[in-house]
């Protein structure tokens, strides 16, 4: 038996959620074109004959890290790069590599295999790929390097056999109909925290996040699974733009979280859906640490 984490790390926007999901084959983490859309690190399993590969999702780094949420998010990078088997850094090939290599000098840095993922390459241009590989040439030189499109798949399968070819000896991690550590809870939030990232602008996605606070029919599979969920916002003007006029934009933020939760569930779902201001919650410890953010 062979078993490894598999730490995917990166900047932001580089398709790191999209890359993981592609991997799976299925949907596990919430994509949207905002950086900081992942917050926390998840896991994935990928179970297949005698190998297991634990996937690992990472948020993107957070240059300019404002808030103990900011630190947190920084912390999950380091953490994934400490506790490896091995490494993928997705390299977004749309974005200056200029970006992206203090990065990725420090996943190097690491001495644990690595291999480089140029992703998005159904957009890139040839000219574009040629200035990536001349930098790498001079700062990751004999490291391995997939050119991979987690839109269209391709490439995908030489990275699965890397990695397959590389984790160590070793048993199980988890059981193998296990796809995720995280809570159902967890993937129901997040899937609520989409929508928000894809139906308002500006400062709204990053003063929000968003707790269950009760969830019932999951495991029973119940013919109707009944959710109850509060958006907590950061400042009282956010409050007014998460709620619309006569709750318009909340009752319009429901109907897509509960088509998505529906579709990830395979059931009937009810969803209440409030908001309620927490002041400066990126700064608060214990509520950061009671939402699973790891401080």
């Amino acid at each position: 038996m062979r078993a490894g984490f598999v730490n995917i790390v990166g900047m932001p926007n580089a398709g790191k959620s999209s890359f993981l999901n592609a991997i799976m084959g299925t949907k596990y983490a919430i994509v949207s074109h905002k950086p900081q859309t992942t917050r926390q690190r998840m896991l994935c399993i990928l179970n297949k004959e005698n190998i297991q590969l634990v996937f690992s999702d990472s948020p993107g780094f957070v240059d300019r890290a404002l808030y103990k949420l900011h630190h947190a998010m920084n912390k999950e990078i380091y953490s994934a790069i400490e506790d490896a088997d091995l490494l993928l850094f997705v390299l977004d090939g749309l974005s200056k590599i200029e970006q992206q290599v203090e990065l990725l000098k420090k996943v190097l840095d690491s001495k644990i295999k690595t291999a480089i993922v140029i992703n998005k390459m159904d957009e890139i241009k040839s000219s574009q790929l040629s200035a990536i590989y001349d930098e790498l040439k001079i700062i990751a030189e004999n490291i391995p390097v997939f050119e991979v499109s987690s839109k269209t798949n391709a490439g995908l399968d030489a990275v699965i056999q890397w990695a397959e070819n590389n984790v160590p000896e070793h048993e199980a991690y988890f059981p193998a109909d296990d796809v995720s550590e995280k809570p159902i809870r967890y993937f129901l939030s997040e899937m609520i925290r989409e929508q928000i990232y894809l139906n308002y602008s500006d400062e709204i996605p990053y003063s929000t996040i968003v707790v269950i606070n009760s969830c019932k029919g999951v495991d029973e599979q119940a013919e109707l699974v009944k959710i109850d969920a509060t958006i907590m916002v950061n400042k009282s003007s956010q409050l007014a733009i998460i709620v619309g006029k006569n709750g318009s934009a909340i009752k319009n933020l429901g109907i897509k979280s509960r088509e998505a939760i529906e579709q990830f569930l395979g059931q009937r779902v009810f969803l209440g859906l409030t908001a309620k201001l927490k002041e400066n919650w990126r700064e608060d410890e214990n509520f950061l640490k009671k939402t699973g953010i790891n401080l």
